[in-house]
């Protein structure tokens, strides 16, 4: 199936036709709590919670942010960039600003793909693809990266989609298996794709199974890029 565009680009999709706050905030659930004005560190302040801010951001879960840290090309040529990736959802390209757009799809397939190659060439224009979050300064470089993190000789009764993700869930976030893993084709490996913090120390090494009868599992992490602290 082809990607879709959007008629209208933006990232709220242009469904609602511009309304008062009045009328707007009138159609919100009354489920979402007060906003707080208060201050903060002597400047005032707009206060809302964690949960709140998880559930504003999640339409953004599979938000990436394209970064040119050259000439940036026009909208219209990343959006037909994006299009001729022939990605399955809908998607939309928005600017955030001189050098940074906002890539937000519609499905974790389409974000896999695309966040996974973490660099492409748009009308000979660098792109660096970063991964989007609540608290992403676009001026100052993510070490959020996807990176495929391999288990050699992983016993085979352990190649279960459950198991694979609870691997994956101590380095970061679990996105999925590569297709060897999937099938079961080559038991000598197993690989997992899995987003996290390059910043981070992990181990080599890991404890699997029982506290009885468990044994230690060898781990190698693949491709994993240099991240300055201070840059």
């Amino acid at each position: 199936m082809a990607s879709i565009r959007l008629r209208d680009p933006g990232f709220l999709k242009g469904a609602a036709a511009p309304l008062s706050f009045k009328d707007a905030l009138a159609v919100i659930s009354s489920t979402f709590p007060e906003l707080c004005v208060s201050s903060h560190r002597g400047l005032p302040a707009l206060l809302i919670s964690k949960e709140e801010i998880r559930s504003l951001a999640a339409p953004f879960d599979f938000a990436l942010v394209g970064r040119f840290p050259g000439r940036r090309p026009p909208v219209d040529a990343i959006q037909n960039f994006c299009f001729n990736l022939k990605l399955i959802g809908e998607f939309s390209v928005t600017v955030l600003n001189h050098r940074n757009v906002l890539i937000k799809l519609m499905n974790d397939f389409d974000y896999c793909r695309m966040f996974s190659h973490r660099s492409y060439f748009v009308k000979n224009c660098f792109m660096k693809v970063v991964k989007w979050s609540p608290n992403l300064d676009v001026e100052v470089e993510s070490p959020i990266v996807q990176i495929w993190v391999s288990f050699p000789l992983l016993r085979p009764h352990l190649f279960s989609p459950k198991i694979l993700s609870g691997l994956g869930s101590l380095f970061g976030k679990p996105l999925k298996s590569d297709m060897a893993t999937a099938s079961g084709s080559c038991p000598s490996m197993a690989r997992i794709m899995v987003e996290l913090d390059v910043t981070k120390k992990y181990p080599d090494k890991i404890w699997v199974g029982s506290v009885e009868t468990g044994y230690v599992q060898s781990i190698v992490f693949y491709d994993i890029p240099l991240f300055c602290m201070h840059c």
